[in-house]
């Protein structure tokens, strides 16, 4: 049954598509604000259904710096009864669009004779206000507010599908806002999603409230201290839950941050290296602890490269071998081949320079035929991967075996391959 928002919902429907059908014929700029994005895809067709003139559509790309050039290459010679345009909350410089809409007012004016309906959330909306009070003077506005139900599944949906990513990814790439599926106003949209349902007094349950404290250290930017203190948090409720993947899987993200720490903070790096250590191993011990060593495979390469930056190489050679019998029983071989890189670092440590030289041209073997197996790339994704192997790791394979030649005295071969480890390289 309907509660009252959802019937508040439709009769400003209504009332937007009356306005604009009663102002067909000249430039009216309506702004239909809805802060979630489900709820306006869901308004979005039930508006083009009931309106009963031509309505043109545009959705805006990202790097979209001029709406009404925009409009005009979209429309040609069209001239349709109205305009719907949404998309805007992921236009990269909205401010610079927003600036222009009004340096060109006049232009719409004259040469857009058609109502336009412009979908916004609370935060563009705030920016016509600041930015283009002549323009806004000319506009109307109808607010979309959102269910309690639709905040509560907006909150569930982000959450659930940002952690299946990022469990799947495992420890191989950090990934970034954009694979994530997440805006650049995601982080705000969350936190704005809770204080509107705690405003009315709707508390979320644990279970939820650990996913979206975790989604929301993935949201922001994840070298600031909010993100730390988001990831602690869902920690706190995990363990609180008694969710033990989860538990692990927190502890390898707080590893990270501490890793992007110690990058940050070189005065402080070995004791960032060590926090960062110790939330993967209880990561790893983790996943090992509730059986599910798919899980450790996917993450304990990490674990090994903190180990490696400290040089505690009895201790790399234990999660080294660890890692290298997972990964050929989950065949990964680009993540083999980081075990035998981990290796023959422990080797170099050692002065065993000839194990060192065959385990890291092991390394290079496995990742050449890998690299041969699976390019070209099927997708975008697929492309990061590669380039990841290729360009980082497949280096430092390279710059393990030239240090083991240098100290078997095989120069030209230790410049060739020293050569080649910088040349293959991109340190970005």
């Amino acid at each position: 049954m309907p509660n009252y928002r959802e019937i508040n919902n439709q009769k400003l429907l209504q009332k937007l598509i009356r306005g604009m059908e009663m102002s067909q014929g000249q430039f009216r700029l309506f702004l239909a604000q809805c802060n979630n994005l489900s709820q306006r895809d869901r308004l979005i067709p039930q508006l083009r259904e009931s309106f009963s003139g031509d309505l043109a559509q545009l959705q805006l790309d990202e790097s979209v710096d001029e709406l009404y050039a925009t409009i005009r290459k979209c429309l040609g010679n069209q001239q349709p009864d109205a305009l719907m345009v949404w998309g805007l909350e992921f236009v990269r410089n909205i401010d610079k669009l927003l600036v222009a809409m009004s340096l060109v007012r006049e232009e719409f004016r004259k040469n857009c004779p058609f109502p336009i309906v412009l979908w916004v959330d609370a935060e563009i909306s705030r920016k016509f206000i600041r930015l283009i009070p002549d323009l806004e003077n000319w506009s109307s506005l109808t607010v979309f507010e959102t269910t309690t139900q639709e905040l509560i599944d907006f909150i569930q949906q982000t959450s659930k599908s940002v952690y299946q990513k990022v469990l799947e990814s495992g420890a191989r790439i950090f990934l970034d806002d954009t694979a994530l599926g997440l805006g650049e106003s995601a982080y705000q949209e969350l936190v704005s999603a809770r204080q509107e349902l705690l405003n009315r007094e709707v508390t979320l349950e644990l279970e939820l409230e650990a996913n979206l404290e975790f989604v929301l250290g993935r949201a922001t930017d994840n070298y600031t201290e909010i993100a730390l203190e988001h990831y602690q948090h869902s920690l706190e409720l995990w363990q609180q839950i008694n969710n033990l993947v989860r538990v692990a899987h927190t502890y390898y993200y707080l590893g990270l941050w501490w890793c992007s720490y110690a990058v940050r903070h070189r005065v402080e790096k070995n004791m960032a290296c060590e926090r960062a250590c110790s939330y993967f191993q209880q990561s790893v011990e983790g996943f090992e602890t509730v059986n599910r060593p798919d899980l450790v495979a996917k993450f304990i390469n990490t674990w090994g490269e903190v180990l490696q930056t400290l040089g505690r190489w009895d201790e790399l050679e234990t999660v080294a071998n660890r890692a290298r019998e997972l990964h050929q029983t989950y065949d990964q071989p680009f993540c083999e081949a980081r075990a035998d890189g981990f290796l023959a670092e422990c080797e170099l440590a050692k002065n065993h320079y000839r194990q060192a030289k065959k385990l890291a041209q092991t390394a290079i073997e496995i990742c050449n035929k890998t690299l041969d197996t699976v390019s070209p790339p099927s997708s975008e994704k697929d492309e990061v991967t590669l380039d990841w192997e290729r360009y980082s790791h497949l280096g430092k394979y390279l710059f393990a075996l030239a240090k083991a030649e240098k100290y078997l005295g095989k120069f030209e071969a230790s410049i060739a391959n020293f050569e080649q480890a910088k040349n293959t390289t991109k340190p970005e």
